[in-house]
């Protein structure tokens, strides 16, 4: 009969290698010379082997879906949401549209490097590229932080594009040719729109806020929906009379209506498309499209006619009745609606002359010493 060890001293000796060992299945397993831990691993040995897990793998995670409980977590943290959920829609829309039925796990930053190429291609401006870019970087961020995903891929990788040096490049403007001809071929609606543009620094967003409860006489007064800077603008003669013409043309056309039994209303909008609904942003911007067209102008875009106006008061006003008539919160932002023409740049300088020179004398004179001389004659 074997001999049998206590409980208490379940380890054996093995003098050779200098180890503890026990017997399992007629094998030895060696657990270490130190006694104490290697009672500490036989313990181990009898502990029993856990449970696999058996529950079902979790389904993969479509980026779609991903999309949406991105967005949905952070409402909380956007001071305008209904604003920024638009932005974000429209960025990860894109994203989404060029990757169709794409799992969130299997994108990679090549896939990424590729799609911010294929912006770049298809005309995008930098600063939408970089929107994009970022968006899609916060999304898969909240992914891993939140564990729907095990690790984002390293998306910082891609950089963003790089912006153009603020006012290297200045933006095509329209000049007084360009505004007379489109004057000329605007029907009434767009005629006061283009004025309001120009007289107040409008843009399609305020156009489609704008109400008659916001003209008082000869003013109107506007909060800009961006910024929340409310200003009050005098209104030239000839947007007074646009704007008149547009309620003779609406009240024309109401009572055409009713005379057919259909009752119409502007709700108080000032304008309002061929249904009676407001006009938002996409449809100004269709409509002044097809205006340059028909006008033999080039097309900028009716957001453009703010610079216009925002350029023209930088010539005549201080900068600061420049920022309230652009109803801006901080003084440096208009600098990016200005677009001061190199001839107003020539003509202050010569100005300048006469200020800092006044009393100086006439022209200088050459001498044959100062010809011979390039240091004297004002040469390098």
């Amino acid at each position: 009969m074997g001999r049998s060890r206590p409980a208490t001293d379940p380890l054996s000796f093995h003098r050779p290698t200098g180890q503890h060992y026990v017997t399992r299945g007629g094998k030895r397993i060696y657990l270490g010379a130190d006694r104490d831990e290697a009672l500490k691993a036989y313990h181990r040995l009898s502990l029993p082997d856990p449970e696999p897990d058996r529950s079902p793998p979790a389904p993969p995670l479509s980026a779609k879906e991903l999309a949406n409980r991105f967005v949905a977590a952070q409402q909380a943290n956007w001071q305008n949401p209904r604003a920024t959920l638009r932005c974000y829609r429209e960025w990860l829309g894109r994203f989404l549209a060029d990757h169709p039925r794409m799992w969130a796990g299997s994108f990679t930053v090549e896939a990424f490097a590729a799609w911010k190429l294929t912006l770049r291609a298809r005309g995008y401006a930098a600063e939408t590229i970089n929107h994009f870019l970022n968006a899609v970087r916060a999304m898969f961020k909240f992914a891993e932080q939140t564990g729907l995903i095990e690790k984002a891929p390293p998306l910082n990788r891609v950089k963003n594009e790089r912006r153009p040096v603020l006012g290297g490049q200045d933006k095509p403007v329209y000049n007084a040719a360009h505004l007379q001809k489109l004057l000329g071929a605007a029907d009434a609606q767009m005629y006061a729109m283009i004025l309001l543009a120009l007289n107040c620094g409008f843009g399609p967003k305020d156009l489609r806020d704008l109400t008659w409860a916001h003209f008082d006489g000869t003013r109107v007064t506007l909060p800009r929906s961006k910024t929340g800077v409310c200003q009050t603008y005098m209104l030239w003669p000839e947007t007074l009379l646009a704007l008149e013409c547009v309620k003779a043309e609406r009240s024309r056309r109401a009572t055409k209506a009713a005379r057919r039994g259909n009752v119409r209303s502007d709700s108080g909008h000032a304008f309002v498309t061929y249904f009676w609904k407001p006009w938002n942003k996409d449809a100004v911007g269709e409509q002044f499209r097809k205006l340059c067209k028909k006008a033999g102008v080039p097309c900028h875009g009716f957001y453009r006619l703010r610079h216009c106006a925002s350029t023209a008061m930088s010539l005549v006003a201080t900068p600061h009745v420049h920022r309230k008539f652009m109803r801006h919160s901080q003084l440096q932002q208009q600098v990016t609606y200005t677009h001061t023409p190199d001839a107003e740049v020539d003509t202050a300088v010569m100005r300048a002359r006469e200020k800092l020179l006044e009393g100086a004398g006439g022209e200088p004179e050459l001498t044959e010493d100062s010809e011979s001389d390039p240091q004297r004659a004002g040469a390098a």
